[in-house]
């Protein structure tokens, strides 16, 4: 089964191939990689060769040649040649794992797009796979598949090497004694697979795969709702775990059906944007109340981390049932890091409407006094033994929640434990376990009222906004460093990655209460 881990990391090791160098260049500009995020979702053509049943499907809108020239263009004199090597290295170690030799073989004639998929197979140890790539106007592929096919391969007189099993031929090439990959030429793209029944029927049902893959996507969309980019992704996170026989809990993700998504980045900034589907067989209202996550209009007045969240009891009360709850419940306790209190996780679990949470050395919490049910609250923290005192402090009237125990050292000396201090005011409760922290927070309004805040009735929106994160530096990097990907990211890099200087993270619900899928943007800046 642990077999089966390499082909995975075939489109992985493509994605990182092209990801890395968007941390790598900082405050360099990438000018010659087009926009394509002004666009909604559209797979190249390569995608009408991809067989519906895939388990991974991952396209690219970006001639892997060019890429390594591209970034060390921007880069300065010391940084240019050792990171034209990092790259190339990434990109031709992905070929190799195929058996495939980009830089002296294909690097001449591969186009500006491709398709690469991945299939389950029971039967055999290897996953199948096939690969298609576009080819540049104005070459001969016969003759360049000579520098990948040996001559004994490509002679007429070996019939034994080549397929009759389409209207397209189909070249093998033995790669050992119990492997081949296979080739055909359709047109400008050329196919390549582990199994040439791939390429048969890629070729044969040509017309039944959607040459435009939005319709085919369009079911989970809504209305193009997902936009354009220079990679496309679609992968079964839950079903590919199971394969290798690995579970991963964080963020949840081995409870994701499918994801869709694409993949940008522009000067200093990398931009994701996905839609995740769960297999739901029962629709259930997504939201109990009928509140839009609050538009912060002044975010330079905001502390470097803050999280905004609608809601946020039907994401952590033990009665939730809804599929992306323990998705948006471990991308805010992970976003906050060692701030993650049992303060804060009990006004999570009895807070509707919005929430805000502020973070600036220490942090704090807003919600409305009409969606908190202080009560339940306050009575929890009795349980737990702690007693409630009221001070006046900087004009504030602050209220105290606090217990005495022990500190068993040399000395067994007594101290007080602070567990929440509150400020109530007309219509908002202010949360935090620091003084300094909630005394000189000046509150300017945050929680106005929807109405302030609603759009125009002209804007169309099929998705409203649920969590909303923002974290700075440090955040960010405690955040990414809890991820695998970018671990992976690191070690490929010997440990040389700069962490971005922010993440921006938001969640997305549809409008007409589906709860079978949802909505994801990540937004990192490099410097």
């Amino acid at each position: 089964m642990k077999s089966r881990l390499s082909y995975f990391l075939i489109p992985g090791i493509i994605i990182l191939s092209i990801l890395i160098g968007s941390f790598i260049w900082r405050n360099k500009n990438l000018k010659q990689i087009p926009k394509f995020n002004e666009e909604s979702f559209n797979a190249p053509i390569s995608s009408r060769y991809i067989p519906t049943n895939a388990d991974i499907v991952f396209h690219w809108k970006l001639n892997p040649a060019k890429l390594p020239k591209y970034i060390e263009n921007y880069q300065d004199k010391v940084n240019k040649n050792t990171i034209n090597k990092k790259i190339s290295f990434i990109r031709d170690s992905s070929f190799k794992f195929i058996s495939l030799d980009f830089s002296d073989n294909m690097s001449r004639w591969i186009g500006d797009y491709g398709s690469f998929a991945s299939f389950d197979s029971n039967k055999q140890p290897l996953n199948d796979w096939i690969m298609v790539l576009a080819i540049k106007e104005d070459i001969n592929i016969e003759k360049e598949l000579e520098s990948i096919l040996d001559s004994q391969t490509i002679n007429n007189n070996n019939p034994n090497n080549k397929l009759s099993m389409s209207k397209t031929e189909i070249i093998s090439k033995k790669i050992n004694s119990n492997k081949s990959i296979y080739f055909a030429n359709d047109k400008e793209n050329l196919l390549i697979s582990s199994n040439p029944k791939i390429i048969q029927t890629s070729i044969e049902n040509i017309d039944k795969n959607i040459i435009n893959t939005k319709k085919k996507y369009k079911s989970i969309q809504l209305k193009d709702n997902l936009k354009d980019g220079l990679l496309l992704l679609e992968i079964s996170p839950k079903k590919i775990l199971n394969l290798i026989g690995q579970e991963e809990n964080l963020f949840e993700i081995n409870e994701i059906d499918n994801l869709i998504s694409s993949i940008n980045f522009y000067k200093n900034k990398f931009n994701i944007e996905g839609i995740i589907s769960y297999n739901v067989k029962t629709k259930m209202p997504v939201k109990d109340i009928n509140y839009n996550l609050i538009d912060i209009k002044k975010e330079s007045e905001l502390s470097e981390d803050f999280i905004l969240v609608d809601n946020p009891q039907q994401y952590f009360r033990q009665d939730s049932r809804h599929p992306y709850q323990k998705l948006i419940a471990s991308l805010i306790k992970e976003s906050t890091t060692s701030d993650y209190s049992n303060l804060f996780k009990i006004i999570l679990e009895n807070s509707k409407g919005n929430l805000i949470w502020l973070n600036d050395k220490d942090w704090l919490v807003l919600t409305r006094k009409s969606d908190t049910r202080k009560i339940e609250i306050s009575d929890i923290l009795k349980k737990q033994n702690f007693l409630s005192s009221n001070i006046d402090f900087k004009n504030k009237q602050l209220e105290i929640w606090s217990k005495i125990s022990t500190d068993e050292n040399e000395k067994s000396e007594l101290k007080e434990n602070i567990e929440a201090i509150i400020e109530e005011n007309e219509d908002t409760y202010i949360w935090s376990q620091s003084l300094s922290s909630i005394s000189n927070f000046e509150n300017t309004n945050y929680l106005q009222n929807n109405s302030d805040n609603e759009q125009s009735i002209d804007e169309v929106n099929d998705f409203d906004d649920v969590l909303r994160i923002h974290l700075g530096k440090e955040k960010t990097k405690a955040f990414l460093n809890n991820f695998y990907p970018y671990i992976l990211f690191k070690i490929m890099l010997g440990n040389e990655l700069t962490p971005p200087q922010n993440i921006d993270i938001s969640i997305a619900v549809p409008t007409i209460n589906y709860s079978d899928f949802i909505k994801v943007k990540i937004n990192f800046k490099t410097s």
